[in-house]
């Protein structure tokens, strides 16, 4: 099957991207706005990458969405956190803390942008790019709606498994067995720093997720993520449940990268018509 770009490709041009380099405490954080060709000002969604991730987005789906919402007059920032991707800062000092204050400083970016309705700002986030999505939705307050794929609830499982590791270790036994590889590929398999751990070990969204309950919400999970299991779904579910305006899509083909072609495209529709409706 083609890629997913150029099943979506069409011959006119839809939009301008722009190269926005920002600046935190001294270091360069790069990323691709997509700009609209229509009237000015229009709304945005700022995407926050997963774990390691990069502003592309795993088989470019980032870029994809970045085309499809600018088609239909909805901007798009594109960035990397510092410490991955193209952006300055080292991986070894990457915080959630971090990800938190680069996530802040792009949405003050957008506001302030002549030609961006700040009344109309979005996020989306994937995996952990999810859990900080919400948190900086809870510190900027002027978010209007919410889009995550797949993303991190808490971090009881990884917290459990890594004092396991520690125990083991001490008893001279192996650290991980093969049944839990799969859960320690992303999170926290590459553990930058304690600090990034200690923050991601505290990690927890039930108060969040319930300050936000005026922002709608779109929440999207492969039934086959074997990073982030089916189960921060339903706390997703359960927190959001009779309150605000949310919307879950389970997709039982899909694991965590959302390998399946066909599902996809129903991501990028989803997505598409969620911050279409609610920006």
């Amino acid at each position: 099957m083609a890629p997913i770009e150029q099943q979506i490709a069409t011959t006119s041009v839809v939009e301008n991207r722009e190269a926005i380099t920002l600046k935190y405490q001294g270091e360069k954080i790069f990323g691709i706005l997509h700009r609209p060709l229509c009237e000015h000002p229009v709304p945005v969604v700022l995407i926050c990458p997963g774990f390691a991730g990069n502003k592309c987005g795993k088989f470019r789906l980032f870029v994809s969405l970045g085309k499809q919402l600018a088609q239909a007059g909805i901007a798009v920032l594109r960035f990397d956190y510092r410490g991955s991707g193209d952006s300055e800062g080292e991986f070894s000092d990457i915080t959630l803390e971090g990800k938190i204050n680069d996530t802040l400083s792009c949405l003050d970016f957008l506001a302030n942008d002549p030609l961006i309705d700040a009344n109309r700002i979005g996020i989306l986030g994937r995996s952990l790019g999810g859990a900080i999505a919400v948190l900086a939705a809870r510190r900027h307050q002027h978010i209007k709606s919410l889009a995550l794929w797949a993303p991190v609830f808490k971090s009881d499982p990884w917290q459990k498994l890594w004092n396991a590791m520690k125990s083991k270790s001490l008893q001279g036994e192996p650290q991980i067995n093969a049944a839990n590889q799969a859960l320690l590929k992303n999170l926290p398999a590459n553990i930058p720093n304690l600090e990034f751990l200690k923050q991601f070990f505290s990690l927890q969204l039930d108060n969040e997720l319930k300050e936000l309950q005026h922002i709608p919400l779109l929440h999207i999970h492969g039934a086959l993520d074997q990073v982030v299991h089916i189960e921060h779904a339903k706390d997703f579910e359960n927190v959001r449940a009779g309150i605000g305006q949310s919307h879950f899509i389970r997709l039982p083909n899909s694991d965590h990268d959302f390998s399946d072609s066909a599902d996809q495209l129903t991501i990028l529709k989803e997505t598409k018509q969620w911050y279409q409706q609610t920006l």
